[in-house]
C-alpha cells in the first residue's frame, strides 16, 4: 500500500453516507455550479472528496464541512498538498455551522455558494440551513433525492406543491439539473437522485420576514380544510 496513500472509509448508514463514484456525474455536479473562480465556496458532506478536487480545480476559496471524522483525516491525506490559503476542512455538522459568524470573522464582503452530495435522511432542515442563512449565498448546487427535487420546483395545484415549495419561492428559484441513476453511487441507493441548483434572491428584505411568512405557511397547510381566517 503507498504509504501517502490512506484507506478508503467504509460509508456508514447513520450518517446517511451514499458516495458518488462516477467521475463525469461528479463533473456536471460541479459545473452545475457555474464560474466560481476566485469566489467563496462551502463543500456540504465531502465524503471521501468525490468533488473536492474538482471544485479546487476551478480555483475558489473551498471551505468544506463534515461531520464524519474519518473522512477529514482522509481528506487531509488526500489533499494534504491542496490544504492552506484557499482550502480548509471543518470538521462540523452543516446544520451546526454558524455562517453568519464564520463571515463576519473572516472579513467576506460578498455572498458565497454552496455545493454538496447531501445526505438524504437530514435534506429538509439543510434547505432550511440555506434559507436561514440565503442573504449571504448567492447560488447552492445540491444532490438529493429526486422525489424531493420534484416538491421543491412542483407547480400550484399539483400533489407536489407544498411547504419545501413555498419556503424556496420566498428565497429565490430552484431548477433540476439533472437525474443521477443509483448506479453511480456506492453503496448503490433505493432512488433516484437529482441534482438541483438554487439561485437565491438579492434582495434581502424578504428574508427579514422569512420565519414569520413559514409560521402562516405551516399552519396553513396543516389545517387544510379550514378557513384561512380561522
Amino acid at each position: 500500500m503507498n504509504p501517502n496513500k490512506s484507506e478508503k472509509i467504509a460509508p456508514k448508514k447513520s450518517l446517511g453516507q451514499n458516495f458518488l463514484t462516477d467521475k463525469n456525474i461528479a463533473n456536471k455536479i460541479v459545473d452545475t455550479l457555474g464560474d466560481i473562480n476566485g469566489h467563496k465556496v462551502f463543500e456540504i458532506g465531502p465524503g471521501m472528496g468525490a468533488i473536492t478536487g474538482l471544485i479546487l480545480d476551478r480555483n475558489p476559496f473551498l471551505s468544506s464541512i463534515e461531520l464524519d471524522k474519518r473522512a477529514i483525516d482522509y481528506l487531509i491525506t488526500e489533499y494534504s498538498a491542496r490544504l492552506g490559503t484557499n482550502f480548509e476542512l471543518i470538521h462540523s455538522s452543516i446544520l451546526d455551522f454558524d455562517l453568519p459568524e464564520y463571515i463576519h470573522s473572516n472579513n467576506i464582503n460578498s455572498k458565497v455558494a454552496v455545493i454538496g452530495n447531501i445526505p438524504y435522511n437530514i435534506s429538509s432542515e439543510i434547505f432550511f440551513w440555506i434559507y436561514k442563512n440565503a442573504k449571504h449565498i448567492d447560488r447552492a448546487v445540491l444532490m438529493i433525492q429526486k422525489e424531493v427535487a420534484k416538491r421543491l420546483v412542483a407547480k400550484p395545484r399539483t400533489k407536489d406543491y407544498g411547504i419545501l415549495t413555498l419556503a424556496m419561492e420566498l428565497c429565490g428559484k430552484a431548477k433540476i439539473a439533472f437525474d443521477v441513476p443509483a448506479g453511480a453511487f456506492f453503496p448503490r441507493p433505493n432512488v433516484t437522485s437529482s441534482v438541483i441548483r438554487f439561485d437565491l434572491n438579492s434582495d434581502t428584505e424578504v428574508y427579514s420576514h422569512f420565519d414569520k411568512m413559514m409560521k402562516l405557511i405551516r399552519a396553513s397547510f396543516s389545517q387544510r380544510r379550514k378557513m384561512l381566517s380561522n
